[in-house]
């Protein structure tokens, strides 16, 4: 259910590996497995995981950070565990730093799983994006940074272990840190919803 990515794109396919971020403890969703939680959208009931899969490119791999449930996710991706790199820490900023190290691509292409409501296509502006040595690109819905839909060079693992090891946690200021482009959505911002709650949940 993956979207090939056009001839057009910058880099090619073969090039990336796909995050989808699966890890969270969901504290304020009664500390259930939100991605793994259904989703009553277009694509029928089915869990918020899959609806963020099915936004993605078919890349070079789809890998998923997740910390719980593993048999679930392995139907669906190579699954990361935290636990594998000796990591031990809190929020998705760990899931991204497992992820680096673990892909096999020069570029990490990275989504949460609790946004069903992705905008197809979304991914393609950080595809275009190419301003000389490879930079990480975020993704701006025009209201707001969205960090959690990036584009990472593999070659960021190593200072993003030294951020994670020296207490740093929050993914907007690790973009700011290594200096990512900001990389304008042709989306409006309504797609890009977070699940956080069951009441969240209830809206759509």
């Amino acid at each position: 259910m993956c979207n090939p990515i056009r001839a057009d794109a910058l880099i090619p396919p073969g090039d990336i590996s796909s995050l989808v971020l699966c890890g969270g403890k969901g504290e304020r969703f009664g500390n259930k497995d939100k991605p793994l939680v259904l989703f009553d959208g277009e694509l029928g009931p089915l869990p918020m995981v899959d609806y963020a899969i099915d936004r993605l490119p078919v890349t070079s791999e789809l890998l998923i950070s997740a910390n719980r449930n593993i048999g679930q996710y392995l139907k669906r991706g190579k699954v990361i565990q935290d636990s594998d790199f000796g990591l031990i820490g809190h929020g998705p900023l760990i899931g991204i730093y497992a992820g680096l190290i673990a892909c096999n691509a020069p570029w990490l292409l990275v989504c949460p799983g609790d946004m069903p409501l992705l905008p197809e296509d979304w991914y393609r502006p950080l595809l275009r994006e190419n301003r000389g040595e490879p930079r990480s690109r975020v993704l701006h819905d025009g209201e707001r940074l969205q960090s959690l839909l990036c584009l990472l060079p593999k070659t960021l693992a190593q200072d993003l272990g030294a951020f994670v090891r020296s207490g740093g946690y929050a993914v907007k200021a690790w973009h700011s840190a290594a200096q990512a482009v900001i990389v304008p959505s042709k989306s409006g911002p309504g797609g890009f919803i977070n699940i956080n709650t069951e009441a969240d949940l209830q809206t759509f």
